[in-house]
């Protein structure tokens, strides 16, 4: 069954909704060619809602509900990313697959490391199409939320941000004495951030600092990972630890 985000533009009464947003319009008419009579979910931001298809327009469809769930397959524990810009198309795949795994929100950074300098007239643009790939792998892995994505920020400002979190962890190579795993064996909080570099690494400095504001340099085992990687064997073993893949 094919699933929507319900936006602000449609409505939702006591027994119909109406789509009135014109990508989901056109996705759900002209792309899957939906016939009358055929069930979809929606997604609001409180509830799973099946509606079957009764009308459709060339702006807008009318589905009768069918059933209102409450939303509860997202993780009691928010895990945010924080992704230093790679280089080539990396970072489309890296959202995709961490929207898979629970990625709660996204960060873009940029370290001292990253070849990627994005002109700043070339920013929004490339951010609408990142949100839109964030949104596909939504649908996709039956996501109840679509994970947001904040705009590039420098590293030197992630240290304004680490206390807000219960823990924050900096994925560093020459990390030698403490891993994710060892830390998460005894965390008891709600909120996670995994801080990840670009290809280069991290410069020393950048890291010192980081720890300094009250991150935790962690590694992830005797191997070097890609940077394309590391997000995915981090997020993965912070739900192994909490629960999330039993």
């Amino acid at each position: 069954m094919h699933r929507f985000f319900l936006e602000s533009e449609d409505r939702i009464s006591s027994n119909e909704v109406i789509l009135n947003n014109e990508e989901s319009v056109t996705h759900l008419i002209k792309v899957l060619r939906a016939k009358n009579g055929e069930s979809i979910e929606l997604i609001s931001e409180t509830d799973l809602i099946i509606a079957k298809i009764n009308v459709m327009n060339t702006n807008s469809v009318s589905l009768i509900i069918e059933s209102i769930q409450t939303l509860s397959n997202e993780s009691a524990v928010q895990v945010d990313l924080f992704q230093c810009l790679p280089k080539g198309p990396k970072l489309e795949l890296i959202l995709q697959k961490n929207v898979e795994l629970g990625i709660h929100d996204f960060y873009l950074v940029q370290s001292k490391r990253c070849i990627v300098d994005y002109k700043p007239k070339d920013v929004p643009k490339k951010l609408e199409r990142l949100e839109r790939v964030i949104k596909e792998a939504a649908k996709q892995s039956k996501r109840e939320r679509i994970p947001s994505l904040h705009g590039i920020m420098k590293i030197s400002e992630i240290e304004e941000v680490i206390t807000s979190y219960d823990a924050f962890f900096i994925l560093y190579e020459k990390e030698k004495n403490a891993s994710l795993k060892q830390h998460m064996q005894t965390f008891t909080g709600k909120r996670i951030a995994i801080l990840v570099g670009p290809e280069g690494g991290f410069e020393a400095s950048e890291v010192e600092r980081i720890v300094m504001a009250g991150a935790k340099s962690v590694t992830l085992g005797s191997r070097i990972l890609r940077t394309e990687t590391a997000g995915f064997v981090a997020t993965t073993c912070i739900q192994y630890e909490i629960g999330e893949l039993d």
